[in-house]
């Protein structure tokens, strides 16, 4: 098969769930014989429109085709951030190109709903994995400029709001035009594709609440990189180890994890944070205040996706204080691979991964009495310290899953482009 992956983003520039659910399931396909390319997108920060282009590169041997364009630069920004015909026609152009007998789109944003239209119109089979919320939410995360969580784009002023916050887009009636028109543009194109897989229940239930057909969502979680792990983890000893591993952006809830421990004075740990600054409306310089000079916590910066067990494998704790309908993330699924406790905000998906006393303690998101309570709890705890790891779906058979629905749908109706 020929078998082109598209992401919003990916490596050596970003390190994330996606990039490393696309990146692992790309090596996969081409260990297996497979011909692989991997599109994505590239915003030039300084906003110039003469930055635009399609550059081709590679990564660990996969072709990479960055599509590099600025939405500060568009004619209307609201409009290409969920339909960007400049991303449609270079994409085509690589698909002809290349000539996929099949697309996996692992993400839209950036590259915009427009891909799966471009699919569309060259009579290429392709399926999409949903791993978060952008075909509901322009912030992706369903989770408003203000903090609250939301249900969904039924309030438009709202996502005019949210869409300023996070693109300075100014509230004209354009914007609201183009608004208002995204969920059902977004809706239309999305179910042109062959299959949408849904990686938790919830997830499933939240685009169902939105008007998607529940027959036409599958949920298949993702699996895990197993390199590194013991299939029993070394017990930690000394000074307790909490774990944070993720990105240091406000919606993950670092702000609140590090407002709890500084509640515990008396308490003796360690809190290593895993993740990089990116700057983001200063939230790395908020974090690093909260830290102060307590010399618990260490920021201990970015890291091989591959080193995650080796991370986890002298944790007491890994704590996930989301704000956000967290979707099936990686770095829980590994903990409870390797049998650390987990602390974790009741929301989305972890309320699914999540058996409350058993392997790790549920809290109310952005209660940091409620977490200072539970880490209190949970690493005073000896039935946590005693856990063993669990049976976890891990990237190989996540892989094959993939693999025979990519063949399942190479066996129906139009034959791939020639």
């Amino acid at each position: 098969m020929r078998i082109a992956y598209l992401t919003h983003q990916y490596f050596p520039r970003h390190v994330g769930g996606t990039e490393v659910y696309t990146r692992g399931l790309a090596l996969r396909a081409k260990a297996a014989g497979h011909e692989v390319s991997i599109l994505t997108a590239h915003d030039p920060v300084s906003g110039d429109h003469t930055l635009r282009g399609v550059h081709h590169t590679e990564h660990e041997g996969i072709p990479l085709v960055e599509i590099h364009y600025s939405l500060g630069t568009a004619p209307q920004p609201a409009r290409y951030e969920y339909e960007n015909p400049y991303a449609a026609r270079k994409i085509k152009g690589e698909l002809r190109r290349f000539k996929p007998d099949i697309v996996h789109v692992a993400h839209a944003m950036k590259l915009s709903g427009a891909c799966l239209e471009a699919c569309d119109s060259l009579r290429i089979p392709f399926i999409v994995t949903l791993c978060d919320f952008w075909f509901l939410c322009p912030r992706h995360t369903l989770l408003r400029s203000d903090g609250a969580l939301c249900e969904g784009p039924s309030d438009i002023k709202a996502c005019v709001r949210c869409l300023h916050h996070t693109h300075d887009f100014p509230d004209t009636w354009m914007v609201r035009y183009f608004t208002r028109r995204r969920p059902s543009y977004l809706h239309k194109v999305l179910l042109k594709a062959r299959r949408i897989i849904a990686l938790s229940h919830f997830q499933k239930e939240m685009f169902v609440r939105n008007g998607f057909p529940e027959d036409c969502i599958e949920v298949r979680g993702h699996g895990i990189e197993t390199a590194g792990f013991e299939l029993e983890r070394k017990r930690a000893t000394g000074t307790p180890k909490v774990v944070f591993i993720g990105n240091l952006v406000e919606h993950k809830g670092v702000h609140i994890l590090l407002e709890a421990v500084s509640r515990l004075k008396d308490l003796p740990f360690e809190c290593l944070i895993y993740g990089s600054f990116d700057g983001v409306n200063g939230y790395g310089a908020r974090l690093k205040r909260l830290a102060g000079s307590d010399p618990r916590i260490r920021f201990m910066g970015a890291f091989a996706s591959d080193e995650t067990g080796k991370i986890l494998s002298g944790a007491s704790v890994l704590a996930l204080p989301a704000q956000w309908y967290e979707n099936d993330p990686l770095a829980v699924k590994a903990a409870l691979y390797g049998g650390v406790p987990i602390l974790a905000s009741n929301i989305g998906s972890l309320a699914e991964m999540v058996k409350q006393g058993y392997n790790g303690f549920l809290l109310p998101p952005g209660d940091v009495d409620a977490w200072a309570r539970g880490l209190k709890e949970v690493l005073g705890s000896e039935a946590m310290r005693q856990l063993r790891g669990e049976k976890i779906k891990t990237m190989d058979e996540h892989a094959a899953e993939i693999f025979t629905i990519y063949r399942q749908e190479l066996e129906k109706t139009y034959a791939p482009m020639r």
